[in-house]
């Protein structure tokens, strides 16, 4: 475990790393690069991270398209890991100099990381790849399995669970004789983390209660946003959440529904 020495900083781990400058675009199907996270010393794909840099002024800055100019530190993208760098003093060690640094850096990173998916799903609504509305999420549902379910926190828990209901009973995966499931199939992960009133403003409608969004490139994209945003606060509803999804689980809540659960997961 780090220790923190007198002065706030972290110590008995190796030097902490920054980059040489925002990442330059890979090509196209070309493995994620890996950055090491001035926290945890782990090496993590970018996609899992938060890239800090300094303003002019010597403000600890996130830049969440790892655009911005100037050398780089790299956080695990969640929570507490932001939250030990702040406390620690990780961000005066990896940038080799006294920096400002917000207290509720957590924080706005949480709240930029949300702006950003909404903005995001803007595009794929631009992009014809969005299904808005309870009966038309349901028909499309019926055509083709979706790569994300969006569910409104403050929905009417009837309409969400006949809509997680259909999903259900239409895209459960077979299990042989052992329980392991068959094939490839899965139930597409179901998103609940933002208001009526937020999707809809993102959306240019007044409120939105249902969305279905289809495989897409922008898609994908847009659930690895999600991925980050799950380590600062509870993105899927509880059981509905990625295969193999990481971040922050809480316990059954509201957002589990009558018709809504998902089957027993064999293990």
């Amino acid at each position: 475990m780090p220790q923190a020495t007198s002065d706030g900083e972290l110590s008995g781990i190796p030097v902490a790393e920054t980059d040489a400058g925002p990442p330059r675009a890979g090509k196209a199907g070309a493995r994620e690069p890996e950055r090491r996270c001035i926290v945890t010393m782990e090496r993590r794909e970018q996609g899992e991270m938060v890239r800090f840099v300094l303003s002019p002024e010597g403000q600890v800055t996130p830049d969440l398209a790892a655009r911005l100019p100037g050398r780089g530190a790299w956080v695990t993208s969640s929570r507490e890991a932001i939250g030990l760098a702040v406390k620690k003093g990780a961000f005066n060690r990896a940038f080799k100099a006294q920096v400002k640094v917000a207290p509720d850096l957590a924080d706005q990173v949480d709240q930029l990381l949300a702006k950003r998916i909404l903005d995001q799903l803007g595009l794929v609504k631009r992009a014809g790849d969005l299904i808005l509305g309870f009966e038309q999420v349901r028909e499309q549902v019926r055509k083709a399995p979706p790569a994300f379910l969006i569910e409104a926190s403050d929905g009417s828990e009837d309409q969400r669970g006949k809509v997680l209901a259909l999903v259900r009973g239409l895209y459960t995966p077979e299990v042989d004789e052992t329980g392991k499931p068959v094939g490839n199939q899965e139930l597409p992960p179901v998103a609940g983390c933002f208001s009526a009133d937020e999707l809809g403003m993102a959306l240019g409608r007044e409120r939105v209660i249902h969305a279905c969004v289809k495989y897409s490139r922008i898609a994908h994209a847009w659930g690895g946003e999600l991925a980050r945003l799950s380590g600062f606060r509870r993105v899927w509803l509880p059981g509905w959440q990625p295969k193999n999804a990481t971040g922050r689980q809480t316990e059954d809540t509201q957002a589990r529904v009558s018709g809504g659960d998902p089957p027993d997961t064999p293990v």
